[in-house]
């Protein structure tokens, strides 16, 4: 597997856990977006990981 693959995987790992973290305290619809946008892109990731592996 490329270290390409694994860097981007790397970072929207962590872009999507610093939105969860830093909306967690958002009342209201946005942080509800933004923190469902943010378990797609973690979801997206273990798709794509697991995918692989079939």
């Amino acid at each position: 597997m490329s270290y390409l693959i694994i860097a981007a995987r790397t970072v929207v790992v962590a872009l999507c856990l610093t939105l969860v973290i830093v909306f967690r305290d958002e009342v209201g619809w946005t942080g509800l977006a933004v923190m469902l946008a943010a378990l797609t892109g973690l979801l997206a990731v273990l798709a794509s990981y697991n995918r692989r592996y079939r």
